[in-house]
């Protein structure tokens, strides 16, 4: 799989959990935060072992134990997550969650002892400053205690693409999404015992519950992780994050253009948006690049021209 191709695969898995709220509002309010990922995991889970079972007898000791250490990076920044976003404004965790676009060069640096490249750089700075313009947050809106939950969001989050990123070179990528699945289910199921002994018993499985489940645990869930696996296995984790940073961006576009009955919030486009936008769709193009292959055909032109005259 070549690099575009990749980042192809990566893309289409932020597309899935950029257009997860809107199946989230189907989900009953009475659904705790702990019901909601075990029984969204746990389907996901069951989808994932009927497709694959002949491929789970392969499954060994050494894939469980980094499927494992992917599901509880991954249950911490759901958890983080959860309480940061109730303790700031959206703006304010956006910007936040947003620099792990600075934390995972970071980790690169650490894991592969290597810097980011000029072009790399660029993107960077581009996206940053698109994210400032887009939410226009101050000091204000940075209380210490949600500041710490999203920094660890950020940090986990991190952290996870750049582990997975090695351990999906040489795992099995439908291994380590079905173990870390199965890990982040059993977890949840525990939490949201301990939270709510009754479990089941208290929801009223309607049919639109039923539907956003579904939805929620075949393409946020199922689809989207065999797909980040098979991508992290070849793209580099800072082109990974980089396609992440266009969340926001596919958020906002959804929310102007899907109707309110179908779950969209019908927000006005400002003007400050869309020069955010903008500046983080640039540094998305600038990261994807191939700097060197323009150079060898402007080269290409240039001598070409050179001959004819």
């Amino acid at each position: 799989m070549r690099n575009f191709e990749s980042s192809i695969v990566i893309f289409s898995v932020m597309l899935c959990w950029a257009s997860a709220y809107v199946f989230i509002k189907g989900l009953p309010a009475e659904l705790s935060s702990f019901g909601y990922l075990a029984l969204m995991n746990g389907l996901a889970s069951l989808i994932m072992v009927l497709c694959f079972f002949p491929r789970l007898k392969k499954l060994n000791r050494y894939n469980a134990i980094r499927g494992s250490v992917l599901g509880l990076l991954m249950m911490l920044v759901l958890l983080f997550e959860k309480e940061g976003i109730e303790r700031l404004t959206p703006a304010a965790a956006s910007v936040l969650a947003s620099l792990g676009i600075v934390v995972v060069p970071f980790f690169v640096l650490v894991f592969y002892r290597r810097f980011p490249s000029q072009q790399q750089v660029a993107a960077i700075l581009l996206i940053l400053a698109g994210i400032l313009v887009t939410n226009g947050v101050s000091s204000d809106d940075f209380p210490l205690a949600g500041t710490l939950f999203m920094l660890g969001d950020c940090i986990s989050m991190s952290l996870y693409t750049v582990v997975a990123n090695k351990f999906c070179r040489n795992s099995d990528p439908v291994l380590l999404a079905v173990t870390q699945l199965l890990f982040m289910a059993a977890v949840a199921f525990a939490f949201w015992f301990a939270e709510n002994p009754r479990m089941f018993l208290d929801l009223e499985f309607t049919r639109s519950f039923l539907s956003s489940l579904f939805m929620l645990a075949i393409f946020s869930k199922a689809f989207a992780y065999i797909m980040l696996m098979y991508g992290q296995r070849y793209a580099d984790p800072i082109n990974v994050v980089v396609i992440f940073a266009l969340e926001p961006v596919i958020t906002l576009l959804m929310s102007v253009c899907i109707p309110k009955a179908m779950g969209g919030v019908e927000e006005s486009f400002t003007l400050q948006a869309f020069l955010g936008a903008v500046l983080v769709v640039l540094g998305a193009i600038v990261s994807g690049l191939d700097i060197g292959a323009i150079r060898r055909r402007l080269h290409g032109i240039g001598r070409l021209r050179d001959e004819t005259t």
